[in-house]
């Protein structure tokens, strides 16, 4: 999956969440979102991210390869584990969901994760499957594009909630 269809189905699936259940959407859990769904790509120096890296993706894809831990479950838990016990915040939560979003993606792809690395390096894949750059893919964007939209017009966004609040600067202090 392209970069951009990473985010905004990152930022979609959020904003139903934020919509459905009592998480406020706010800058900094769609910045959480939208990173978070980038993320696990750091495993590619050619991926937006891995341009981005300083030479980090290098290295990640030198040990591990491309869709290799990085789109395990083992590196979600461990990523999740330490970011949302160790410091709990709507960004920490959103990258958080923004990394499972994007696993998600690629298991859906014709690709496929290896969810169960490193017990095992079958990779897995939903029945419906997509090719990255494909027109299914396009259409993939524009409908959680719309999707995107429908839930900041619908209830993602409370009319009292401050969408811009910096909830990750604490103040009390």
């Amino acid at each position: 999956m392209r970069y951009h269809t990473h985010i905004v189905s990152s930022l979609a699936i959020g904003a139903g969440i934020a919509t459905y259940t009592s998480i406020s959407f706010t800058v900094t859990y769609a910045a959480g979102l939208a990173i978070g769904g980038l993320l696990p790509d750091i495993d590619e120096p050619n991926s937006y991210i891995g341009r981005r890296s300083l030479g980090v993706a290098k290295q990640v894809k030198k040990a591990f390869g491309h869709r290799g831990f990085t789109h395990s479950l083992l590196a979600w838990g461990a990523i999740t584990a330490v970011l949302l016990f160790q410091h709990f915040s709507p960004f920490t939560l959103g990258l958080c969901l923004g990394y499972a979003f994007h696993v998600l993606a690629d298991y859906c792809s014709s690709q496929g994760v290896p969810l169960l690395w490193p017990f095992s390096k079958k990779r897995y894949r939903f029945i419906m499957t997509y090719r990255t750059s494909s027109f299914f893919e396009t259409l993939l964007f524009y409908c959680f594009l719309v999707l995107f939209i429908y839930f900041l017009t619908n209830g993602a966004i409370e009319e009292n909630s401050s969408f811009f609040s910096l909830s990750f600067i604490d103040f009390s202090e």
